[in-house]
């Protein structure tokens, strides 16, 4: 794209992306381009004067977009969303959806007034008429079935959804048992939504992770605190934070999300208190950095700390995910002595490849 002096007005959304090009905030993408004109179109469907005494909803198809990790579909959606001028809209990550979803079924179920999920999809349509999901998943066939119900019910009252996901309908579920209830969910999405490939070529995750210069920072204090603050402004398009819960088995942790992919926790709130394996995979597959902040040197009566960093690290780095640190001290001494130090070495050598290019390239 040839740059000009003269920025364009935000009056649509392909305004605002030529803006961010120019402004440099973002790269410009043909593949990003393309998507963007569907989402304009339903964007002004959305936003046209409903005609008076309609005596049906009308659902306009959807949008599912899919593309690899990194390819500006969350940015997409959030411009999307951003200029969709309708009343009742609502984005959420998937992930919290579903936790709500299950959270009111079990409370509507509880009260007994008819079918939970028929109940909740009215409610819902009272509730929003757009809703945005990002990172759509469903690879549990029980989750597929209440989906299709749900969103069965959802189309039918006329609310539109706006999705992301990093794989097409068809290679939602690869298990091979039941695929036959799961056939109907990918069918309703392929009925109900325009279904569209974001196939540029760029990883733009991997191209702002290769920007940080380090990843673990040490001792604690005013320039660790700058540190996170220039990483998050370098990996966020957004460094103003979301507050976001995790809920696991009944535990609720409380954190600041940044682009939906990006959560910030301290030493405190992960390996101080009652967490556990469970917690920590949750977190991995929520996301996709983790800052974790003021991690201390451990005496040597503080095996319990030790083990669930331990155990953290261990989760994080099988699940790929990316952790951006600041500590009191390097990761050889965060626990030198004391029950379990002799296995927390391996904990020591995986921080260090944590903090490798080999490791980073898969963001």
């Amino acid at each position: 794209m040839t740059k000009t002096s003269k920025k364009p007005t935000d009056r649509t959304l392909a305004a605002h992306y030529e803006r961010l090009v120019v402004e440099q905030k973002i790269l410009s993408d043909d593949a990003q381009r393309r998507i963007l004109a569907e989402l304009e179109m339903l964007s002004e469907q959305l936003t046209k004067p409903k005609k008076l005494f309609a005596k049906k909803a009308v659902n306009l198809r959807g949008i599912y977009m899919w593309g690899n990790v990194g390819r500006g579909k969350s940015m997409l959606m959030d411009l999307f969303f951003e200029h969709t001028a309708v009343a009742k809209k609502r984005r959420v990550h998937f992930h919290a959806f579903m936790q709500d979803v299950h959270a009111r079924i079990h409370e509507l179920r509880r009260e007994g007034k008819g079918d939970p999920v028929a109940l909740l999809a009215q409610e819902l349509a009272t509730e929003t008429t757009l809703l945005c999901f990002d990172e759509l998943q469903a690879t549990d066939v029980a989750d597929a079935t209440l989906l299709y119900r749900l969103f069965s019910g959802l189309f039918d009252a006329g609310v539109t959804i706006v999705s992301t996901s990093n794989h097409p309908p068809a290679s939602l579920y690869t298990g091979g048992v039941q695929r036959e209830r799961f056939a109907k969910f990918i069918a309703l999405i392929e009925e109900h939504m325009h279904v569209l490939a974001l196939s540029s070529p760029d990883d733009y995750r991997h191209m702002q992770t290769k920007s940080l210069k380090q990843v673990y920072f040490y001792p604690l204090g005013p320039a660790a605190d700058a540190f996170v603050e220039q990483a998050i402004g370098q990996l966020a398009d957004n460094p103003a934070p979301q507050q976001a819960t995790l809920s696991v088995h009944g535990r609720t942790t409380h954190f600041m999300l940044y682009d939906n992919a990006i959560g910030q926790f301290s030493f405190h709130q992960l390996c101080e208190t009652a967490m556990g394996p469970a917690d920590y995979l949750a977190l991995a597959k929520r996301l996709e950095t983790l800052i974790l902040t003021g991690i201390p040197e451990l005496a040597s009566e503080k095996r319990n700390e030790a083990k669930r960093f331990v155990t953290l690290v261990d989760t994080l780095y099988e699940r790929k995910v990316m952790l951006i640190a600041t500590a009191a001290a390097p990761p050889e001494r965060i626990y030198a002595k004391g029950d379990g130090s002799f296995e927390f070495h391996r904990t020591v050598s995986r921080l260090a490849e944590m903090q490798s290019t080999k490791y980073l390239k898969f963001k």
